[in-house]
C-alpha cells in the first residue's frame, strides 16, 4: 500500500492519499486492540474489522497505478528511462523494496538479540519465511503461515500485481470497453472475492497465506477498471454523493448482515472520493498521514513487537498512557522513515536508473 506520486499531467487526488493514511492507522489499531480491553465494546467491534483496510489498499493501488502508469506502458520493455514496462517495474521496486528490506533487517536484528540475550532458539525462527520475505515471495502460496513482518504479506502479493499489470492492461483493455461493461466487471470481480473464499472453504478475510494472492489481484484489477470509469466521469462531482452513500450502505450490510460486499463498498468509496471536490480529506495533516502511510504500515508491527516485550504482561491490560506513547512512537518512526530513508532511497535508485537509461540511449547508435 505504498503512496504514489501523480503522473505528469495528472493532479494528485488528495482524498485518496488521506484515506490511505486513515486505513493504515486502522490496521495499526487492529493489531493493538487486544491490549486494551477497557476500550468500549462498540469501538473494539470497529477495530476488529481493521484487516479489511488491506482490501481498500488493493483497490487503491490498482486505481492509482492505472492513473499514473497506464498511459506510459507503450515504450520498449528493455529500455530503462523511456516509460516502458522495465521502467515501471523498476520504479515500483524503488518505491517499495528499500523500506521493506530495512524493516526486515530490523526483525532479523530483534531475533538475533532474542537468541543471544534471551531464551529464544534459532530453530524457533522460520528461516525459509525470512528468505522468502527477502525476495518478496512470502505470500505467493508457497508457505502455510505468516511470520516475521506480518503486514508485509500484502506487499508480497502486490508485487505479483505489479508484474501482471501490463498484461492486465491488455486483457482488460478499458479504453475499448463501454462504461456499462466496465461497471459490470467491477461488480463481478467484487463478487469473485467471496466466491473464491467459499470455493476454497475459508471465511473471509482469513487464511491469508492461502487466499491473499487472489484477494489482491482481483481487487487490484477492480481499481484499474475504476480508474477507467473515473477518467470518463471526471468533473461530474454530483456523482460523488450517491457513490459515497452506496459505500456506506454496503458497509452497513456487511457489518450487520454479513453480506459479502466488502470489495464493492471499497470500490464505491474510491470512485466517490476520486470524483469528490476537495473537502476535509484534503487537509494537510491527513494528506501527510497518507504520504507516510507506507512507513506506518510496515514499521508498526516491529514497534508493536518491541512494545510487547518491554511493557506487556500476560493477563494484564496495558494502561492508556502507554498505548498513547506507542501510537506517538509509531507516528514519529513513520515520519522519520519516510523523510529520512524511504524518499531518499527511492530518489537515489531512480537517479541511478535514469543515468543508466541515459547511457543506454547514448550507446544505442553505436551498437
Amino acid at each position: 500500500m505504498p503512496a504514489f506520486a501523480p503522473a505528469k499531467g495528472e493532479s494528485e487526488l488528495l482524498a485518496l492519499t488521506s484515506i490511505r493514511g486513515i486505513a493504515a492507522w486502522w490496521v495499526v489499531l487492529f493489531h493493538l486492540r487486544l491490549l486494551a480491553p477497557w476500550v468500549p465494546h462498540a469501538a473494539i467491534a470497529m477495530l476488529d474489522q481493521g484487516n479489511l483496510a488491506v482490501d481498500l489498499f488493493f483497490v487503491l493501488s490498482g486505481f492509482v497505478i492505472a492513473l499514473n502508469y497506464g498511459d506510459r506502458l507503450a515504450g520498449d520493455w528493455r529500455a530503462p528511462g523511456r516509460g516502458g514496462v522495465a521502467d515501471f517495474l523498476f520504479r515500483r521496486f524503488a518505491r517499495i523494496y528499500p523500506l521493506h528490506l530495512l524493516i526486515l533487517a530490523g526483525f532479523a536484528a530483534y531475533a538475533a538479540a532474542a537468541i543471544l540475550f534471551g531464551s529464544a532458539r534459532l530453530e524457533d525462527r522460520d528461516g525459509p519465511y525470512l528468505l522468502a520475505s527477502l525476495f518478496l515471495v512470502q505470500n505467493w502460496g508457497f508457505l502455510p503461515r505468516l511470520e516475521w513482518n506480518v503486514p508485509a504479506w500484502s506487499i508480497s502479493t502486490e508485487a505479483v500485481a505489479y508484474l501482471l499489470f501490463p498484461f492486465l492492461l491488455r486483457l482488460i483493455a478499458p479504453v475499448r470497453r463501454p462504461s456499462w461493461l466496465l461497471a459490470l466487471l467491477v461488480v463481478l470481480l467484487g463478487l469473485s472475492v467471496p466466491a473464491f473464499f467459499a470455493a476454497v472453504g475459508y471465511d473471509f478475510p482469513n487464511a491469508v497465506p492461502q487466499t491473499g494472492l487472489f484477494r489482491c489481484i482481483a481487487q487490484f484489477a477492480m481499481g484499474m477498471l475504476l480508474c477507467a470509469l473515473y477518467r470518463r466521469l471526471r468533473g461530474r462531482h454530483r456523482l460523488s454523493a450517491p457513490l459515497l452513500a452506496a459505500a456506506a450502505a454496503l458497509g452497513f450490510f456487511y457489518a450487520w448482515f454479513g453480506l459479502p460486499v466488502v470489495a464493492l463498498a471499497w470500490a464505491a468509496l474510491v470512485l466517490g472520493l476520486a470524483l469528490a471536490k476537495s473537502g476535509l480529506l484534503a487537509g494537510p495533516f491527513l494528506v501527510w498521514l497518507g504520504r507516510i502511510s507506507y512507513a506506518t504500515y510496515l514499521c508498526h508491527y516491529l514497534a508493536l513487537t518491541i512494545f510487547k516485550l518491554l511493557f506487556v504482561e500476560a493477563g494484564r491490560p496495558v494502561p492508556p498512557v502507554l498505548l498513547a506513547l506507542y501510537l506517538l512512537a509509531v507516528l514519529a518512526a513513520s515520519a522519520l522513515l519516510y523523510h529520512g530513508f524511504e524518499r531518499p532511497a527511492q530518489k537515489h535508485l531512480l537517479a541511478w536508473w535514469k543515468s543508466r537509461g541515459s547511457r543506454t540511449v547514448a550507446l544505442a547508435p553505436a551498437e
